[in-house]
């Protein structure tokens, strides 16, 4: 028996299911080529907003040494131009990625806001209200500020691949930093856990020959003492005992006739 619609219909049904396949497999390569195409923009995208908040750091730095050249020896004025450099040389050390171990460990630590980023954008908006209010620099720098948090919040509303990058970085920077602080305090406490127990070692082999020592110098001085008594000892020596108990019955007797 041949199927409904003969040798036909079969041919039909095999060019259709090979012309399905040939369109998934079209498909499949136009959606990597336009998901790496996304990829490369939100990381051109990443990199442009980088470079904007380290200048943004710059800028913050240079109104902070601006107020402390105009302060005219104010203490509040000094004081806030002091935390506004301190502020944006943190800021500019986030944003430029710094190398250096002590730098990531110094935001574990003390920063950890910083590896999210309602955290940056709240210690944002904290500094430009510090800024904003030393002079017309500091007004200038500091609504800058302002503006580059808005362009931010924007460019994550505006471009989900962004954000999503962006949460990925933040994950892998702070879990790297806690892997390099957990490893720190191990290697530490293994090294100090060698180190007690060589002391402990030395300490013990250093007590137990000194036990032997002593042993040997107390062992050597009984000897001496024992050489020494026997050396005045004379043959005649070991009948004293004897007549010295003999003399004393005589003594008593005299005196009891």
């Amino acid at each position: 028996m041949q199927p409904i619609g003969g040798d036909d219909e079969w041919k039909d049904d095999g060019f259709s299911a090979q012309t399905m396949e040939e369109e998934n497999r079209i498909l499949r390569e136009e959606n990597e080529r336009l998901k790496a195409k996304q990829d490369k923009s939100a990381q051109s995208m990443h990199r442009a907003l980088r470079m904007i908040n380290f200048g943004n750091a710059v800028a913050l730095c240079f109104s902070g040494f601006w107020s402390l050249l105009t302060s005219a020896f104010r203490p509040i004025v000094f004081i806030f131009g002091f935390y506004i450099i301190l502020f944006s040389c943190c800021i500019g050390c986030f944003e430029f990625r710094c190398p250096i171990d002590l730098c990531t460990k110094f935001f574990l630590k003390n920063m950890g806001f910083m590896f999210r980023w309602q955290g940056r954008l709240a210690f944002y908006l904290f500094v430009a209200s510090l800024v904003i209010g030393q002079g017309i620099v500091g007004l200038i720098v500091g609504s800058a500020t302002i503006a580059n948090c808005v362009l931010n919040v924007y460019v994550m509303c505006k471009y989900p691949e962004y954000f999503k990058m962006l949460e990925k970085e933040n994950v892998e920077m702070a879990g790297q930093a806690l892997e390099k602080e957990l490893q720190q305090r191990v290697m530490g406490t293994v090294a100090n856990a060698a180190v007690g127990y060589a002391m402990k070692e030395v300490s013990n082999q250093a007590q137990q020959k000194s036990n032997s020592i002593h042993a040997m110098m107390g062992m050597d001085e009984v000897d001496d003492m024992m050489q020494d008594g026997m050396g005045d000892l004379s043959a005649t020596d070991f009948d004293g005992p004897m007549y010295g108990t003999q003399d004393v019955e005589n003594q008593n007797r005299s005196l009891l006739g």
